[in-house]
C-alpha cells in the first residue's frame, strides 16, 4: 500500500523580492521526497464539485449562487419592445480576477438545471464518456443545462456576443427539447458534448465573431447563424441533422455529415437565422471551393452561402480533461484522461467526426497528477512555479486549479508525454523578468499543454531583465532541430494568450506564443492583444462613440509584437486566431505546415508606419504551406492606415494552397487593399466591407498600377483622427505619450 500524504510545497509562503527573479538552480537535496499525491485531491474552494446524490432543486439553489446576476432591461436601457422587462446578462466580469469550475458528478438520471456559464468559468462533465452525465427538461418544465447567451451592450442597447470570451463547457450530453444554446465568441470553446436536437451557436441573431467547437456529436442542426466565421473540428452530424451556414466563412475539418446536409441563408432580414433555408442539396464534399457573392446593401445573398473550407487531417488529438469514478469501496477517485492520437490513413483519408466514449482514452491517477493552487486574494503565493517545477521532475502530470497565478521563473516541461492542464480558466501571469511562463525542453515529445490562460506583466526594469516578456509559451528551444514525433505530437488545445485587459496598461509581450519543435498540433488558439482594457475606477471611457465599458487601448499602451512564430516543420493548427499586434501578426518559417481556420483583426491604434513596414496579418516564409479559411479585418480607428495585403504566401494564388481567404473592412478609415501577395503579385479573394463584397479576382496589369498609386497615396496619407472626443481624452490622460502627427487642416471628424 502506498502511504499518502500532501507534501509540504503545497502549503502557501508569502515571499518578497526586491526588484529580482527567484533563483531556479534547486539541489536535488534541497527538494521534498518523490510521493503520492492524495486522491480525491483538496481542491481549493474555486472548484465547485455538484454531489450527484443531491436534489435537483438543492444543485439548482447551488448553481444561482455561482451564476451571474442578470439584470432587468428598462426603457431608459432600450427602446427594443422585445428586451424592455427582460432578464439579460451584462457583462460586468468582463476583467474579473474570479476563476472557478463547475464539475458535474456521473449519475443515471440527468440532471434537471440551469448552468449560465459566465466569464472564466468552466462547466464540466466528469464522466469517463460524454454520456455519462446528462442535461434534460423537467418534464413539461424547459431547461437549458449548461448554456450561454447574449449579453446585454449599453452602447449598442440590444444584444450581442462580440465580447463572450474566456469560458468553455465540456463532457456531458444536453437531450433538453431547445438543445443546446452556446452563443459566443473567441476563447470560449464547447467540446466533447452530444445534443440531440439543435446545437445554437447564436442567440437572436446578435452579432457573434467566430469561434471553436471540437468532438461534438449535433442530432439535431448545427445551426451557425450571425457568426462571422466558425471552426468545426471532429464534428459528427447524425444522418437526419442539418448545417445552416453562418456569415463569412465556415471551416470544416475531420467533420462526417449527411448528403445535402448544408443550409444556406435565405436573406439578411433575419430569416437566416432559423431554418427557413434553400439550397438543401449542398454536402460538405461540393463545397471545399466556394466564393460567396453578397451586396450588403441591398440585402441579397449568393445563394450558395458563406465560405465553407473543408479538411481530413492526418491526425488530430483531444484535449485532456478530468474524469471521476465511483471505485469498490465507494469511494471516488479521480483520473487525467489523455486522448489517444488518432491518426488516418493513406493519400486520401476519410473523416472520423466525434470520439466521445474515452475507451481508448490513457487513465492516469491522480495520485500521479499534482494539483496546482492559485494565489487566494492578497495572499500572493510566489513560490508556485517552483512547486509545479519539483512535480515534473518528479515526472508528475500538473492540474492548474482556477487561480491567478503569479509566476517568478518559467515552468519548465523536461520529460516526455507530460501534461499541464488548466481548469476553470487558470491564469498564468509572466515573470516580471521578462521570462518566458512555459517552456518545453527540446527533444521532449508528445507535451499537452491545455485549457490556460496567460497574461502578459509589467516587466521590472534592470540590467538583465528583458524589455518585454518574451514569450508566454516556448515549445523547444529556437536554433536548435528538433523534428518531433509525428506519432506522438507536442498538443495545444484551447490556449488563450492575452496582453492588456486589466488596469496597467504597461503590460508588454513580444511574441507570444514560439513553436520550434516539429511535430506539433494546435487546437483553439486566442492570441490577444487587448483593443480594450478595464476602466479605472471614475475614469471615464475615451471613445465614447465606440463603447461605454471599457478603455479602448491607445499607441503605447500593451505594447506587443507578433502573436505566433512557427520555427518548427510538420507544425498544424485547426482553429488559430491572432488580434491587433503591432507587427506581422503571424509569422511561419517552419515547412510543411498546416492551418486550417485563421481569424484575425489588424490593430486599431496603429499609424501608417504600419502599413509602411507591410506587416499584414499572415506571412508565410516557408514551403509547402496550407492555409484554409483565413479572414483578415481591418478596423484602423486612429488613423487612415493603408495596408498593401492582408496575407503573405509563396504560393498565394493557388486555390488548392490558400483556400478560400477574405478581408474585412468593418470600420473607420484606412484598408487593406489587396486580399493576398506571393511578395511580387496583389490580389485575389473576396473582399468584404460595410457596404459590399466583392468576389474573387485575378490582378491584372491595370490593378498593379492602381496599387503603386494608392501606395503612393498611403505615403502623403496624413492620417486623420477617427473620433476627436477619443483624441482629446487620451491626450489629457497621457500628457507624457509622444506626439502623433495630426491633419493639417486639423483634428477632424470622419
Amino acid at each position: 500500500m502506498n502511504r499518502t500524504f500532501e507534501p509540504t510545497f503545497h502549503k502557501k509562503t508569502k515571499m518578497i523580492f526586491a526588484n529580482c527573479a527567484l533563483d531556479s538552480t534547486i539541489s536535488k537535496a534541497n527538494e521534498p521526497a518523490e510521493s503520492a499525491e492524495l486522491n480525491p485531491p483538496n481542491w481549493p474552494a474555486s472548484v465547485h464539485i455538484i454531489d450527484s446524490t443531491k436534489s435537483d432543486k438543492e444543485i439548482q439553489d447551488e448553481l444561482d449562487g455561482l451564476q451571474e446576476q442578470p439584470t432587468i432591461i428598462t426603457s431608459d436601457m432600450t427602446s427594443n419592445q422585445d428586451l424592455i422587462g427582460t432578464k439579460q446578462f451584462v457583462p460586468t466580469e468582463h476583467f474579473s480576477s474570479k476563476r472557478k469550475v463547475i464539475f458535474f458528478e456521473p449519475r443515471e438520471e440527468p440532471y434537471k438545471v440551469d448552468v449560465q456559464v459566465g466569464y472564466y468559468v468552466q462547466v464540466a462533465g466528469l464522466g469517463a464518456s460524454a454520456k455519462d452525465v446528462k442535461f434534460a427538461d423537467n418534464g413539461a418544465e424547459k431547461k437549458k443545462g449548461p448554456y450561454c447567451p447574449a449579453y446585454f451592450n449599453t452602447k449598442l442597447k440590444g444584444l450581442t456576443t462580440l465580447d463572450t470570451f474566456w469560458r468553455s463547457a465540456e463532457n456531458y450530453s444536453n437531450l433538453t427539447k431547445d438543445g443546446q444554446l452556446w452563443a459566443v465568441s473567441q476563447a470560449a470553446p464547447i467540446r466533447r458534448i452530444h445534443t440531440v436536437n439543435d446545437l445554437n451557436l447564436h442567440d437572436k441573431g446578435a452579432p457573434s465573431s467566430g469561434g471553436h467547437l471540437a468532438n461534438v456529436e449535433v442530432d439535431g442542426a448545427l445551426v451557425f447563424g450571425s457568426q462571422q466565421q466558425f471552426c468545426s473540428r471532429s464534428v459528427t452530424v447524425g444522418d437526419s441533422g442539418a448545417i445552416n451556414l453562418g456569415v463569412w466563412s465556415n471551416v470544416f475539418v475531420d467533420t462526417v455529415a449527411p448528403e445535402g446536409c448544408l443550409k444556406t441563408p435565405a436573406g439578411w432580414s433575419g430569416a437566416q437565422f432559423g431554418k427557413d433555408t434553400h439550397g438543401k442539396d449542398l454536402s460538405l464534399e461540393t463545397r471545399a471551393d466556394n466564393w460567396r457573392a453578397a451586396d450588403w446593401s441591398t440585402g441579397s445573398v449568393d445563394k450558395d452561402g458563406a465560405s465553407t473550407t473543408v479538411n481530413v487531417p492526418k491526425t488530430t488529438v483531444e484535449k485532456c480533461f478530468v474524469a471521476m469514478e465511483t471505485v469498490a469501496d465507494d469511494s471516488k477517485k479521480y483520473f487525467l484522461h489523455v486522448p489517444q492520437p488518432r491518426i488516418r490513413s493513406g493519400d486520401s483519408p476519410s473523416p472520423l467526426g466525434a470520439d466521445l466514449s474515452g475507451t481508448t482514452d490513457d487513465r492516469r491517477p491522480f495520485e500521479n497528477v499534482y494539483v496546482a493552487l492559485a494565489d487566494a486574494g492578497e495572499d500572493i503565493d510566489y513560490d508556485v512555479a517552483r512547486k509545479i517545477n519539483i512535480a515534473l521532475r518528479q515526472g508528475k502530470d500538473v492540474v492548474l486549479s482556477p487561480g491567478i497565478y503569479h509566476l517568478q521563473e518559467s515552468i519548465n516541461i523536461v520529460k516526455k508525454d507530460q501534461v499541464l492542464l488548466g481548469i476553470g480558466m487558470a491564469t498564468l501571469t509572466a515573470p516580471p523578468n521578462g521570462e518566458t511562463c512555459i517552456r518545453v525542453a527540446t527533444g521532449t515529445e508528445g507535451v499537452r499543454i491545455g485549457g490556460i490562460m496567460f497574461a502578459a506583466s509589467k516587466i521590472n526594469k534592470g540590467l538583465f531583465f528583458s524589455p518585454k516578456t518574451t514569450a508566454f509559451i516556448e515549445f523547444g528551444k529556437e536554433g536548435v532541430a528538433d523534428a518531433g514525433n509525428p506519432s506522438n505530437p507536442g498538443v495545444l488545445s484551447d490556449i488563450f494568450c492575452r496582453v492588456g485587459g486589466d488596469l496597467d496598461r504597461e503590460v508588454s509581450t513580444d511574441v507570444m506564443v514560439r513553436i520550434h519543435q516539429g511535430n506539433v498540433i494546435g487546437d483553439n488558439l486566442w492570441l490577444w492583444r487587448a483593443d480594450h482594457v478595464e476602466l479605472a475606477a471614475d475614469e471615464s471611457p475615451n471613445f465614447p462613440d465606440m463603447n461605454l465599458d471599457y478603455h479602448q487601448v491607445v499607441m503605447g499602451e500593451c505594447p506587443g509584437k507578433t502573436g505566433l512564430e512557427v520555427n518548427g516543420d510538420n507544425v498544424v493548427i485547426h482553429g488559430l486566431a491572432v488580434e491587433h499586434t503591432q507587427e506581422d501578426q503571424v509569422v511561419w518559417n517552419g515547412n510543411d505546415g498546416q492551418v486550417y481556420f485563421y481569424q484575425c483583426e489588424l490593430p486599431y491604434d496603429v499609424d501608417q508606419n504600419f502599413g509602411a513596414k507591410n506587416f499584414v496579418g499572415f506571412r508565410v516564409n516557408g514551403e509547402n504551406h496550407q492555409l484554409g479559411g483565413a479572414g483578415v479585418y481591418s478596423n484602423f480607428r486612429d488613423y487612415n492606415v493603408l495596408v498593401k495585403t492582408g496575407i503573405v504566401h509563396p504560393k498565394a494564388f493557388d486555390s488548392k494552397v490558400v483556400i478560400n481567404p477574405f478581408i474585412v473592412h468593418l470600420n473607420n478609415g484606412g484598408r487593406i487593399m489587396t486580399v493576398v501577395s506571393d511578395g511580387s503579385t496583389f490580389g485575389g479573394g473576396p473582399v468584404y466591407d460595410k457596404d459590399h463584397m466583392i468576389c474573387k479576382y485575378n490582378p491584372k496589369a491595370e490593378d498593379e498600377k492602381k496599387h503603386e498609386s494608392e501606395k503612393e497615396e498611403m505615403e502623403e496619407n496624413t492620417m486623420v483622427r477617427q473620433t476627436s472626443w477619443g483624441w482629446i481624452s487620451e491626450k489629457l490622460a497621457s500628457p507624457f505619450r509622444g506626439s502623433r502627427p495630426t491633419s493639417p487642416t486639423g483634428i477632424a471628424s470622419q
